[in-house]
């Protein structure tokens, strides 16, 4: 079963280009690389082509990827936050406004649908105000879930750096957001 392989075995795999094995792959992290993307460029058709464009790149990467003990998760996320970064300097250069794309689960409740979008809106506004390097340590650390060390492999930080910027970030994002209020 390829679950059960080892990231270095899996990229052997995926190197003969095994369907079973790359299907396996981009089930596996396509919806965390999206969900890190989209936090960081606000626009679900943009998060979209950026999600694609993150694995077209590891299909024309992996015949020169030499496995160097980074797992298959790091090396997806730091061709996201390359494509991110790269979009975000096209935009900037171009000087276009991305708009605010919210998607919410269409079984939930009016209350409940409000509520998300109003954290979504408050959270996602809170992190643009974050520096850029602050922003990342925040979505790979607590949106994609990464280790301190998969963040310092992804961002080309120490596992100290990524420290001190999560530790910063958390107490800017403290300030911005105020007190925690709990919803009934």
């Amino acid at each position: 079963m390829v679950a059960d392989l080892s990231d270095q075995e899996l990229i052997a795999r995926a190197k003969t280009y095994d369907e079973a094995a790359l299907a396996w792959i981009y089930e596996e992290y396509s919806p965390g690389i999206f969900r890190y993307i989209y936090y960081r460029v606000g626009n679900h058709e943009t998060a979209e082509d950026l999600r694609a464009e993150v694995f077209v790149r590891m299909l024309e990467g992996l015949d020169s990827f030499n496995y160097r003990g980074w797992s298959i998760s790091a090396w997806l996320y730091r061709i996201a936050h390359d494509r991110v970064v790269d979009h975000l300097r096209r935009v900037k250069r171009h000087n276009v406004d991305v708009l605010e794309d919210v998607h919410v689960d269409p079984t939930a409740g009016p209350d409940a649908v409000s509520l998300n979008r109003l954290d979504h809106e408050a959270l996602r506004e809170a992190i643009t105000q974050l520096t850029d390097e602050q922003a990342e340590v925040i979505l790979l650390r607590f949106v994609a879930n990464h280790s301190v060390r998969d963040v310092a492999q992804i961002t080309g930080r120490t596992e100290g750096a990524v420290k001190a910027l999560q530790h910063r970030a958390l107490q800017a994002l403290g300030r911005l957001l105020g007190p925690v209020v709990e919803h009934e």
